[in-house]
């Protein structure tokens, strides 16, 4: 079974790169983010063997609250044609006390242009925006180009943080 690696970051402003125009998330867009979430995960660390039926379930039970209360003015998604390239879906996460990146997903095809980048940095945003001070998330140990994504954004391993304060 895979480590699971706890990561936080102080919110501060951040600049936006508007190459990749995002939007809020929507009620209406539970398909395509779990076609988006199916083809973002698929052949990765973090694949399990799971369906398209599993991906749904999960988009449905993030709008549910499973994964804390859904923040979708806080999570972001970018349109490329008929698909969504990419998405930061974001929660309040009980046991960390502060908002939660639930996922973070771009379609293989579109990975490394900086969406996920440009997406979580709107999401840190709209955060601080409204009075939030950090932002965390969970990442599987060896996914490294999340890791690398999320340590150049600033965040820390939570263990990290705490003895620093």
């Amino acid at each position: 079974m895979a480590r699971h690696i706890p990561m936080e970051v102080r919110l501060t402003r951040r600049p936006v790169d508007r190459t990749h125009p995002g939007r809020s998330v929507r009620e209406t867009d539970r398909q395509d983010l779990a076609i988006l979430l199916y083809a973002a995960y698929r052949g990765t660390i973090d694949d399990e063997g799971e369906t398209f039926a599993d991906a749904l379930a999960e988009i449905d039970k993030l709008f549910a609250g499973g994964y804390g209360e859904f923040l979708p003015d806080c999570s972001f998604v970018i349109e490329q044609g008929e698909f969504l390239a990419s998405a930061s879906l974001v929660t309040w996460w009980d046991p960390h006390d502060a908002p939660l990146v639930a996922f973070t997903m771009t379609r293989p095809e579109a990975r490394g242009r900086g969406m996920a980048r440009t997406l979580l940095g709107e999401s840190m945003n709209v955060l601080l925006q409204r009075g939030y001070e950090r932002l965390t998330l969970i990442v599987t140990d060896g996914n490294a180009p999340a890791q690398r994504l999320y340590r150049s954004l600033g965040f820390q391993k939570i263990t990290d943080v705490l003895t620093q304060r």
